[in-house]
C-alpha cells in the first residue's frame, strides 16, 4: 500500500524527462492552433472573404451564350387585309418557317448602379465583423486555457503543501514514537500522532490525483493527447506589483469594436435603401445567327441570317420605393438602438476595468500577506518541534499550533487561487489575451 501511495504522490513531480516546457502564453497559442472549433472559425473568414470577392465582380459584364431550337407543328395564322399582295378580300395566312433556330451572344454592362459599391462596402464590413467575432471566440478559449493552466499551478501548490504536511506529521510521529517508547508520552497521544500521519498521507494522495486531473483538463483545453508530457514554467511565486487601472483601453475590447462595425454596417444598409430610388442604367448588346426553314438542314447557308442590336436599358423603381420606406425606418431605428448599446457597453467595460484592477490589487496584497503568514507558521513549527523534543511541549499544544498552520495554509491556497482568477479577469478586461 505504501509503495502505491509513493508512486501516486511522486509521479507528477518526478516524471519530468522528455517533457515539453510550457509557459502560459505558449499554452494559449498551442491551444488556439490545435482546437477544432478555432479551425472551424477560420472558414467563416473564408466565407466572408468569398462574399466580398463576389460583390466586387458585380461590375464585370454579364456575357451569355444563348441558343434555342423551336419547331412549329402548326404555324400561327396572320391576318392579311384585302388589297395586300393582290388579294381581293381579307384572309388568314400561316406565314413563317416551321424550324426557328437561334444562336447568339448577349452582353449586359452596368453603368450606373450605386448599390454595387455599397454591397462591396457591406461585405467588407461583414468580413471585419467576422474577424472580431473570431477574436472574441479566441479570447473565450484563451480564458479557458488560462483557467486550466492556473488550476494546475494551484493543484501543484496544494500537492506541495500536502507533501510538506505529510513530512511534518511524519516528524511528529517519529518524535511521539520515541517519547512513547521512553514512557514520556501516553499511548493515546502516540496513536493520535499515528492517525494524523495516515490522514496526511491520504490527503497527499488526493491532492496528487487532483493534480493529475487538472493536468488532463489543461491538455483537453489545448486539444493535446493525454499521453503528452508537459511541464509548466510559470509559477505562483512572483513579484507582482500593484497596477493602476487605465479605462482608456476600453476601445480595444472586441465587444466595442463589434458594435462599431455593426453601426457601420447598418449605415451602409440605410444608404443602400436610399439608393434603391436611383435609376439603374446598363448597356446591352446582342449578336445572333438565325436559321429559318422547314427542315433541319443547317448546312444550307442561304437560310441563315445574322441580326444584332445595341442599346441602353434604364430601370426606374416605382412601387418598390413605397415598400422600401419601411426598410429605411427599420435601419434608422436600429441605428438608435446600436448607439444606446454602444454607450452602455462602453460604460460596462470601463467599470469592468476599474473593478478587475481593484480586485487584482486586493488579491495581490492578500496573497503576499498569507504567504508571509504561511512562512511564519513554518518557523513556529520548527521552534515547537524542538520544544516537543525536549519534552517542554505537550502533543495537545502541538496540535493546536498545527491547526493554526493548517489555517494559514488554507488562507494561502485560497488567496493564491483568487489572485490567479483576478489576473485572468483583469487581463480579459484590458483585452490582454
Amino acid at each position: 500500500m505504501k509503495k502505491i501511495f509513493l508512486i501516486i504522490c511522486l509521479a507528477a513531480t518526478m516524471n519530468t524527462r522528455a517533457q515539453e516546457k510550457l509557459s502560459l502564453q505558449k499554452a494559449i497559442s498551442t491551444g488556439l492552433a490545435n482546437r477544432y472549433d478555432m479551425q472551424a472559425n477560420k472558414y467563416n473568414i473564408s466565407i466572408s472573404s468569398n462574399t466580398l470577392q463576389k460583390n466586387r465582380k458585380a461590375w464585370i459584364p454579364d456575357i451569355r451564350v444563348d441558343g434555342s431550337v423551336r419547331y412549329n407543328t402548326q404555324l400561327q395564322a396572320t391576318f392579311v387585309p384585302a388589297g395586300f399582295g393582290g388579294l381581293d378580300k381579307p384572309k388568314l395566312l400561316a406565314l413563317g418557317a416551321k424550324n426557328a433556330t437561334i444562336f447568339g451572344v448577349s452582353l449586359d454592362q452596368p453603368v450606373l448602379q450605386p448599390s454595387i459599391n455599397t454591397d462591396i462596402s457591406i461585405a467588407r464590413t461583414q468580413l471585419e465583423l467576422q474577424r472580431e467575432r473570431n477574436r472574441a471566440d479566441e479570447i473565450n478559449i484563451s480564458v479557458l486555457i488560462a483557467t486550466a493552466y492556473y488550476n494546475v499551478l494551484l493543484k501543484k501548490l496544494q500537492q506541495e503543501i500536502a507533501l510538506h504536511n505529510e513530512w511534518r506529521f511524519g516528524k511528529y510521529y517519529t518524535l511521539a514514537e520515541g517519547r512513547y517508547k521512553q514512557g514520556a508520552l501516553i499511548e493515546t497521544d502516540y496513536l493520535r500522532a499515528q492517525l494524523d500521519l495516515e490522514n496526511a498521507k491520504l490527503i497527499c494522495m488526493n491532492t496528487s490525483q487532483d493534480y493529475l486531473l487538472a493536468m488532463n483538463e489543461l491538455k483537453y483545453q489545448m486539444n493535446l493527447p493525454d499521453t503528452t508530457g508537459i511541464t509548466l514554467t510559470d509559477t505562483l511565486r512572483n513579484n507582482g506589483q500593484p497596477i493602476i487601472a487605465d479605462d482608456s483601453q476600453y476601445a480595444n475590447r472586441t465587444e466595442i469594436k463589434q458594435l462599431h462595425l455593426e453601426e457601420t454596417g447598418n449605415r451602409l444598409q440605410l444608404r443602400k435603401a436610399f439608393q434603391y430610388a436611383i435609376p439603374v442604367i446598363a448597356l446591352t448588346a446582342n449578336y445572333s445567327q438565325q436559321y429559318l426553314y422547314n427542315d433541319f438542314k443547317y448546312t444550307q447557308q442561304e437560310w441563315w441570317m445574322p441580326f444584332s442590336y445595341a442599346g441602353v436599358k434604364i430601370s426606374i423603381p416605382i412601387s418598390g420605393n413605397i415598400k422600401n420606406h419601411h426598410d429605411i425606418q427599420q435601419y434608422q431605428l436600429k441605428s438608435k438602438q446600436l448607439s444606446a448599446r454602444l454607450l452602455q457597453q462602453t460604460a460596462d467595460v470601463k467599470f469592468e476595468i476599474q473593478q478587475t484592477a481593484t480586485a487584482l490589487n486586493n488579491a495581490l496584497r492578500s496573497m503576499q500577506t498569507t504567504q508571509k503568514n504561511y512562512e511564519l507558521s513554518e518557523k513556529i513549527f520548527r521552534q515547537q518541534q524542538a520544544e516537543f523534543t525536549l519534552g517542554s511541549f505537550s502533543y495537545d499544544n502541538l496540535l493546536e499550533t498545527e491547526r493554526s498552520i493548517n489555517n494559514a495554509e488554507e488562507q494561502y491556497i485560497k488567496s493564491a487561487y483568487e489572485y490567479l482568477m483576478a489576473q485572468i479577469r483583469y487581463r480579459k478586461a484590458i483585452n490582454g489575451f
